[in-house]
């Protein structure tokens, strides 16, 4: 539960927001999709023309690839992209990548424009 606060005092949306999601077990959840939202930062714009994050769930990401060659590539990569990832996120957030072929390939979006 959380904690009682004097009545009367005010408190930071931000804290009691912050609370809400601990008191959920959600604040995992969103600092896990921060991995997602700062893939491209991390990974840098090479590996993000060809690869892109698709969803974090328990700790494992998700990469979808644009082809089998990309999927090589970062298979190799996998742990030192987990290890960078974790390092920025400030949190061992990222304990597994799991890479795999798009289905319908097309052209991932160039760095800074809307996925679709």
């Amino acid at each position: 539960m959380a904690e009682t606060r004097p009545r009367g005092k005010l408190e930071p949306l931000s804290s009691l927001v912050g609370d809400l999601l601990h008191s959920l077990g959600l604040d995992r959840r969103l600092r896990e999709h921060q991995a997602v939202t700062v893939w491209d930062d991390v990974v840098g714009e090479a590996i993000a023309q060809h690869a892109r994050p698709v969803e974090i769930r328990n700790g494992v990401l998700f990469v979808e690839v644009d082809s089998s060659v990309w999927m090589q590539e970062l298979g190799l990569l996998r742990e030192s992209i987990a290890a960078r990832l974790n390092a920025h996120l400030g949190a061992a957030l990222v304990g597994r990548v799991v890479l795999t072929v798009e289905r319908e390939p097309r052209a991932f979006p160039h760095r800074g424009e809307e996925h679709e």
